[in-house]
């Protein structure tokens, strides 16, 4: 799994010549549509008649970047390498993971961390955010009350009008319910100019131990099913989730249970 700050190698070959191809160019597009500087490699690689250029390139931002080759000499333009690059979140750690399926080796560690955070985004579509983390929420409606789209709040940073000039609160100024989402001001005043980016941080200080187990279950649930044998038909009242980067798989009928009394209403 690929995560921002870690290094990806991309590279391309090309096969049987009779010497190295006189350019390669590299084109980075970022999840945001921008690209990097075309890159030259200063040299190739040789393996028989086969001529590599390679390339590290740290990864930035979550999302999902490609990388094009192109070569000249001769021209080449291999198909694009997709990579997505994970911001990753995860309830219970790999070790705790592994214990619990009984996994001593390292061959699968980064299969079970892709099983780990599709379990912890699981989890908390249906109890909430359970890793502290940040969040920007752009709030269209309201003016005494605004209504944030994650819950429990740990803490409300500031809420900013989006318009040049616009007014903006600071922390020491509002108060905010945990549960409910919440953020008001500490004065008897609206706010005003919307709409506002609400910058707050989300997530619970201490995980429920039957939401960890909810977790661990889901990623035994996803292993077993990978190892080969057909899994088991849907049962009633389990339910398919999809996640956030479409890895679709059945919940099962264990793992509801385990939340079912903590179950946040769908808004």
């Amino acid at each position: 799994m690929l995560c921002p700050g870690q290094v990806y190698e991309t590279s391309v070959t090309v096969h049987d010549l009779n010497s190295a191809p006189s350019a390669a160019t590299l084109t980075i597009t970022k999840p945001d549509g921008s690209t990097e500087a075309p890159y030259h490699p200063a040299g190739w690689t040789q393996s028989g008649r086969d001529y590599t250029a390679s390339y590290d390139y740290t990864l930035g931002a979550p999302g999902l970047y490609s990388f094009a080759w192109v070569t000249q000499g001769p021209g080449t333009a291999p198909t694009p390498d997709f990579v997505n690059v994970r911001q990753y979140a995860a309830m219970v750690s790999r070790a705790e993971v592994k214990q619990h399926l009984n996994i001593t080796t390292t061959t699968d560690d980064d299969e079970l961390d892709s099983f780990i955070m599709a379990s912890t985004e699981l989890v908390e579509t249906k109890v909430g955010i359970c890793v502290p983390r940040q969040f920007t929420d752009r709030v269209e409606q309201g003016s005494w009350r605004l209504l944030l789209e994650n819950k429990p709040v740990i803490s409300v940073t500031s809420v900013t009008s989006v318009w040049p000039g616009g007014p903006s609160w600071q922390a020491s100024q509002l108060r905010w319910d945990s549960a409910a989402a919440i953020v008001d001001q500490l004065t008897p005043f609206p706010f005003w100019w919307p709409p506002w980016d609400v910058v707050y941080m989300c997530g619970r200080q201490v995980i429920a131990e039957r939401f960890i187990l909810a977790a661990k279950e889901q990623c035994r649930h996803l292993w077993e099913t990978q190892r080969g044998a057909m899994p088991p038909a849907l049962l009633q009242g389990e339910e398919v989730f999809t996640t956030t980067t479409g890895f679709t798989f059945s919940v099962p009928r264990r793992v509801l249970e385990l939340l079912e009394a903590d179950t946040v209403p769908s808004s």
